[in-house]
């Protein structure tokens, strides 16, 4: 089996995402789910091409940020829709037109067969969450799935929690991923308006990993690690230096 190693979750994930597989990364918007795929983008595309269907933002933004790999950058456009006024990047290989799951994966299937793909992005699935019924997704998922083992190749599907509702249909449609990474703010220190993100590997079938939590920060373009021991030791350095005591553990 074939695996691709990312560095920046080799902590959580030593051995790599087995090629073939289908990952979910979920998350409240602005927990860095973008960053974390067009890093996973960079590692695809160090030595293989990569099909990148983005929905979220213009072909042109993430041309930017993967220039230097360009070469093996195959985007398909799901952004404008219907805008006929598009400018075409010459990554831009094809054009979502509607909303249709149909649609997509024979855009999908073309674009991987043709250019020797052995991954795929799509970032995100929100505008699909919305517009396609419940077993419509399930079955959608279910394809690209199997486009996945065809190809042997690793996809990454982005999902933002914006909503009760959405987060209730993604843990209802968890089990067709073969992997899941959560993103989120740690609770008890955003009460304290201290807002730090964290990630983990909430599954990966067959693959040894950590279930811990991942603390980190963004910074020139990356994920950086940052220790939640040191924050919450010069939290309860401050609050005890304001006459407040802090039990141990706490």
């Amino acid at each position: 089996m074939d695996f691709l190693r990312c560095q920046v979750l080799e902590d959580l994930l030593p051995t790599g995402f087995p090629f073939g597989y289908l990952i979910l990364i979920r998350g409240d918007l602005g927990m860095g789910k973008t960053l974390l795929v067009k890093l996973l983008a960079r590692s695809i595309m160090s030595n293989y091409p990569l099909v990148y269907v983005s929905f979220d933002d213009n072909p042109e933004s993430v041309v930017n940020d993967l220039r230097d790999l360009g070469n093996r950058l195959f985007i398909i456009d799901g952004f404008s829709l219907s805008d006929q006024r598009r400018v075409k990047s010459p990554n831009v290989i094809d054009v979502i037109t509607e909303l249709d799951p149909g649609q997509l994966i024979s855009k999908v299937s073309q674009a991987v067969y043709s250019r020797g793909a052995r991954g795929l992005i799509i970032d995100s699935i929100n505008d699909l969450l919305i517009n396609i019924d419940p077993r419509g997704l399930v079955a959608l998922l279910k394809q690209l799935k199997s486009l996945s083992r065809l190809y042997n190749m690793v996809t990454f599907i982005v999902a933002h929690v914006t909503t009760e509702d959405i987060d209730n249909l993604l843990n209802s449609i968890e089990y067709v991923f073969d992997g899941v990474i959560e993103m989120e703010f740690d609770e008890n220190m955003a009460n304290l308006g201290i807002p730090v993100r964290r990630m983990r590997i909430k599954r990966m079938k067959g693959v040894s990993h950590s279930m811990n939590w991942y603390y980190f920060t963004t910074a020139k373009g990356t994920i950086v690690p940052v220790d939640i021991n040191e924050i919450r030791n010069m939290l309860k350095n401050t609050l005890e230096s304001l006459g407040v005591q802090v039990q141990s553990g706490q």
